[in-house]
């Protein structure tokens, strides 16, 4: 395990952009709410909803996967990601989701190939989904499982938001105001997800009209993000 300070710029690297998984590639499902017709106004609004939605069932199986890698949970990466495609119904967010997760694992591969979590999940689920490879990416880097939650809902949020500032007219000095606005509903979020004890206890939660953007988004030939 790395020393805390290291363990917390690993967190920080975890949450770059440029990362295969990164804001870059993805806008949490906003470009697609953008064409749907979403204006400025509702971005903060969507973020929340996310948070609430995706982001709850993101984060709490992330810390169950972060407990497996770490020992600390009796169940399997396979057994996780079924709950958490029991929970996603759209196809198009699935397999946006196993895009990440393979950029992620690629990158533990790269930064901690001998790790043994890394090389159990690289074994078991060659295309995990975004919060399973990225939980094993931490706790490979030696990240605790409370970092990872608000790794997870901080990423998110400010994918979202990166996300608005290619395709809106929004002010990025206000847009930086959203995170810190939504700072205390993440922590919220996050300290939840530690009450995970097994797959039963991953929230069932989903945000239908997201999910019917994001499947009218795969049919797009030109856009900016892939999900």
């Amino acid at each position: 395990m790395l020393p805390a300070d290291d363990a917390g710029v690993a967190a920080f690297l975890l949450a770059d952009s440029r990362l295969p998984s990164g804001a870059y590639s993805h806008s949490a499902g906003l470009e697609p709410a953008v064409i749907a017709g979403l204006d400025a106004d509702g971005v903060y609004p969507y973020l929340l909803a996310r948070l609430h939605t995706a982001g709850r069932v993101e984060t709490a199986a992330a810390v169950l996967a972060h407990r497996v890698a770490c020992g600390l949970a009796n169940t399997g990466y396979p057994r996780i990601e079924a709950a958490i495609d029991a929970r996603t119904p759209s196809a198009a967010q699935r397999d946006a989701s196993r895009r990440l997760g393979r950029g992620m694992l690629r990158l533990a591969s790269k930064l901690r190939p001998d790790a043994p979590a890394v090389v159990e999940l690289q074994r078991t689920v060659p295309r995990p989904t975004r919060p399973v490879a990225l939980a094993v990416t931490a706790a490979a880097l030696g990240v605790g499982e409370l970092q990872l939650a608000r790794l997870c809902c901080y990423d998110d949020a400010q994918s979202v938001v990166a996300a608005a500032l290619k395709l809106l007219p929004i002010d990025p000095m206000e847009a930086t105001g959203w995170i810190l606005a939504a700072a205390g509903e993440m922590d919220a979020v996050a300290a939840e997800s530690l009450l995970v004890g097994s797959v039963d206890d991953i929230p069932a939660l989903s945000a239908p009209l997201m999910e019917h953007w994001a499947e009218n988004h795969t049919t797009r030939t030109r856009r900016l993000f892939v999900a």
